[in-house]
């Protein structure tokens, strides 16, 4: 383990999981004087029919990731902090891990489960696939 990390990654989707690793990232980016990335991925993978409506669908998910976003920040004493947010779209697993590498973040915080019942299904199968792929420490935080 590292002694400290200077740059830290937390992924957030609205769960509580979610939520529980963004404060938990707020006390390590303190305690380590830490640059905070916070970063949201609107999953559009189960998204089918008429590409206007998946467009416009994708456009209603983003927005909402933006609201959320916009409450947990408020919610929250993260403007004491240097961070940086971004909202992308794609597959959560790998744009986590590639915005990891674009930032060169030395920790990656995340959610043992997130939001979709899918997901939760098969047992946090993003944070799994992050843990087994990131090129820097991860810490899973549990609810």
């Amino acid at each position: 383990m590292k002694e400290s990390y200077k740059k830290i990654l937390v992924a957030v989707d609205g769960s509580s999981a979610s939520t529980d690793a963004f404060n938990e990232a707020l006390n390590v980016a303190e305690r380590n004087e830490a640059k905070l990335f916070i970063l949201t991925v609107v999953d559009y993978k189960f998204s089918i029919g008429d590409p206007a409506f998946i467009n416009d669908a994708l456009k209603f998910h983003l927005n909402n990731a933006e609201i959320e976003l916009e409450q947990l920040i408020a919610n929250s004493n993260v403007s004491k902090f240097d961070y940086e947010t971004k909202i992308d779209s794609g597959n959560p697993k790998r744009k986590i891990i590639d915005y990891a590498l674009e930032q060169q973040v030395d920790l990656i915080m995340l959610g043992a489960t997130g939001r979709g019942a899918v997901e939760q299904a098969l047992i946090g199968s993003t944070t799994a696939y992050v843990v087994n792929h990131a090129n820097c420490n991860v810490m899973v935080v549990k609810s």
